[in-house]
């Protein structure tokens, strides 16, 4: 989950392509070195997650926003 300081993730998440140490426990990513909450992975669909990323604009944000569903939990 996105978030700016412990307690306040809420509703963005993102999904890593590849390692990302510095999103981990006690990584550089934010000053409090708590890092990022990892809650599930891509079983399926991942060329969507490569297309997405392929339209990632300055800072990787997206230009033109894109709903994604359905997502369930297995």
């Amino acid at each position: 989950m996105a978030r700016g300081a412990p307690g306040t993730a809420a509703a963005e998440f993102f999904v890593c392509i590849g390692d990302q140490p510095e999103l981990d426990y006690g990584g550089h990513r934010n000053p409090d070195g708590q890092g990022f909450a990892a809650f599930g992975r891509v079983v399926q669909g991942m060329e969507v997650v490569r297309a997405l990323h392929a339209r990632a604009g300055a800072k990787q944000w997206l230009r033109t926003p894109i709903a994604i569903g359905p997502v369930q939990r297995s």
